[in-house]
């Protein structure tokens, strides 16, 4: 028996999910990775996460998008893993804007948090 669990993320480009993940702080491998559940099952994905030594959180592309694959039964991070997704996607996003500004010829002007956790984005381009 697994103990995988894959969660969807409408992420797609894995160059802006590498990038993401290392913005909050996590080592990512992409080269012959595979998380391991509690039952020494493994499943293999496309960008792996280290987290104290240890393989137990992925990405992989399911022909669409890539989904997060974890044991959620040894979930040890300081934050729910909704919380994890849901920062993963903020950042995915903020990412995939600011590489497509950068690709019309747009440069950041100010970066904001703001209270409510959202993100304030200034940029601009002269003509």
């Amino acid at each position: 028996m697994s103990h995988f669990s894959r969660i969807k993320t409408s992420i797609s480009e894995i160059t802006i999910l590498r990038k993401t993940l290392e913005d909050l702080g996590f080592e990512c491998l992409s080269k012959e990775c595979s998380v391991k559940d509690s039952y020494g099952n493994v499943q293999n994905v496309d960008l792996l996460i280290r987290s104290e030594n240890k393989n137990m959180l992925g990405f992989a592309w399911d022909g669409s998008e890539y989904n997060l694959v974890a044991d959620l039964h040894f979930w040890n991070q300081s934050i729910s893993v909704e919380r994890f997704v849901d920062k993963v996607k903020q950042q995915y996003a903020l990412n995939a804007v600011l590489q497509e500004s950068v690709n019309e010829g747009f440069n950041q002007v100010k970066q904001e948090v703001m209270r409510d956790g959202s993100i304030k984005l200034i940029i601009q381009r002269w003509q």
